[in-house]
């Protein structure tokens, strides 16, 4: 009895590795298929997402994909491949049967426009990224941050690591989250004496903004901005908790 139960232990374990071959080969079988029949080779890539960047700057980049196999693309290549374009920050990659191959673009968003010596203004985004601008007119509407940066010294594609220009970004971000109703305002930021100016868009106003309730303070000067006295071009310091000092022969609200 001993001996039958053995053969009978011995004859599934034969069935379950006859079957267990059989679901790979089929498994390399349909592999193999799907990565060499020219039937999934790409005749079309659609692109999608992209704002700024144009079509034909990516499609340069990706046509070289095309009359390959659908499933012999990597996406990671293809990542990398777009992501030397300064404004492109990553690509999911969609394979759809039978041969098309759909990239949905996710753009670099320009935080503001760094200004060099030489006046030229180049957008950056959220982490100090330089992006590129291809055509002759600035589509974006972005307050201005003058340095003492050349043009040589400012490529698309590259990380700006100067403090100045971390500081401007880090405050300009803290306005986004804290009182995104003020960034109409600002036209533009530069730096005296390493303490940032805000200008006002609307009267060419200098602020100086805190580092405490920053939506308190800004919403405070622009009440008493519409509604009092303060004259064109002054300087308002906005560091006094609770005040409004406004200097330049102004007197304090």
């Amino acid at each position: 009895m001993r001996e039958r139960k053995r053969r009978g232990n011995s004859r599934y374990y034969l069935f379950f590795l006859f079957a267990m071959l059989l679901v790979a080969s089929i498994g390399l079988g349909a592999w193999y298929a799907l990565n060499h029949l020219p039937h999934f080779n790409i005749t079309q890539i659609q692109i999608s997402g992209n704002s700024v960047v144009p079509d034909s700057l990516i499609f340069s980049r990706v046509d070289r994909y095309k009359g390959t196999n659908l499933f012999g693309v990597s996406s990671r290549e293809v990542n990398a491949n777009l992501g030397k374009i300064s404004r492109i920050k990553d690509v999911k990659v969609r394979k759809h049967l039978l041969s098309t191959l759909k990239l949905e673009i996710h753009e670099r968003v320009g935080l503001l426009y760094v200004k060099s010596l030489d006046g030229s203004l180049f957008p950056v985004d959220e982490e100090a990224v330089v992006l590129a601008n291809y055509t002759a007119i600035y589509k974006e509407d972005l307050p201005i941050f003058s340095t003492y940066l050349t043009d040589a010294q400012i490529k698309p594609g590259t990380k700006l690591a100067k403090a100045n220009v971390q500081k401007v970004l880090a405050l300009h971000q803290r306005i986004t989250r804290e009182a995104p109703e003020f960034l109409p305002v600002i036209s533009e930021y530069y730096m005296i004496d390493n303490i940032i100016n805000i200008v006002d868009a609307r009267y060419g106003t200098r602020i100086i903004p805190c580092e405490d309730n920053l939506a308190k303070q800004l919403k405070r000067y622009q009440f008493v901005q519409d509604n009092g006295n303060i004259s064109r071009r002054s300087l308002v310091d906005l560091r006094f908790d609770n005040q409004v000092v406004v200097k330049a022969g102004d007197h304090e609200k």
